[in-house]
């Protein structure tokens, strides 16, 4: 099934560190901004654990990573992002005030639709990208709760509950929506290659003969390069999934949000009993 985008909506995407909107969601976020909606980052974590060298402390780290992020919204078209600065992979040892901060923006900002990581996928290791999974979806389900933090209230704020939460690729359900985004990769791709620190921290990942460590000059002159067609292979893959209708797509697990539950009772019934559910929607 083909359908439109949502328009003047509020998108609020919820991660864990200050690259990961940009490799797995970037293109669906710009392609929200050019549609009419509001697009706002909640980066948890300062990312200063995100190097293979001493060559920077984690104070100088982090605030390059978070440079880097403010450059991508720009790319993007979205709003400044906001940072929770958690502590880079102890996400774990402050969910408390994660989820009352999330809460409070999801609050603040109306958010209808939240992107995140899917906090159950098989295999995933990252602590902070299944805590921040985790507790966005939480916070999309419990925000509209007036009892829950009710100092909020007292700020002006007013219980709120998101319609939808969607599950960044990969992720542990078959995919429900494909957006395509051929029409914003080039935007996708440049947002990517704001996070410089990242793009080398991960080199061997686009040149598998590179040493994140130690990149050789000539390692430099290709990686954008890589790096490029690296995002396309990945884009052209989801595309994949829509037998010919799109090229270039992100894929993510689409959720209706129900008050201090997901809305998904038929779905989980169906499954149960082996009827086929979730048709691909392409966007």
């Amino acid at each position: 099934m083909v359908r439109h985008l949502v328009a003047n909506k509020v998108i609020v995407a919820a991660y864990a560190h200050p690259d990961d909107g940009e490799f797995l969601a970037a293109g669906t976020l710009a392609r929200c901004v050019e549609e009419g909606n509001e697009v706002y980052a909640i980066c948890v974590t300062n990312g200063d654990l995100g190097a293979k060298t001493l060559s920077k402390s984690s104070k100088e780290l982090a605030q390059v990573r978070q440079n880097e992020l403010i450059e991508a919204m720009k790319v993007i078209g979205g709003h400044p992002p906001i940072f929770l600065n958690c502590p880079d992979g102890f996400v774990r040892d402050h969910l408390e005030e994660l989820k009352e901060r999330l809460v409070y923006w999801f609050r603040k900002l109306k958010a209808e639709l939240v992107i995140t990581f899917d906090p159950w996928k098989m295999y995933e290791i990252h602590p902070d990208h299944i805590e921040v999974g985790r507790m966005a979806s939480e916070a999309a389900c419990f925000a509209c709760f007036p009892l829950l933090y009710p100092n909020h209230m007292k700020e002006g704020l007013e219980p709120h509950q998101p319609a939808e939460v969607w599950y960044m690729s990969p992720f542990e359900h078959k995919a429900n929506r494909l957006v395509n985004i051929s029409t914003t990769m080039r935007k996708k791709i440049e947002a990517v290659l704001c996070h410089q620190s990242q793009v080398e921290m991960l080199a061997d990942m686009f040149i598998p003969s590179a040493d994140p460590r130690s990149l050789s000059s000539e390692d430099k002159s290709q990686l954008k390069e890589a790096t490029e067609n690296f995002l396309l292979m990945i884009a052209q893959g989801m595309g994949s999934l829509s037998n010919g209708k799109v090229e270039l797509a992100e894929a993510f697990y689409a959720i209706k949000v129900g008050p201090g539950h997901f809305d998904n009772y038929q779905e989980m019934l169906q499954e149960a009993i082996g009827i086929p559910i979730d048709e691909l929607e392409i966007i």
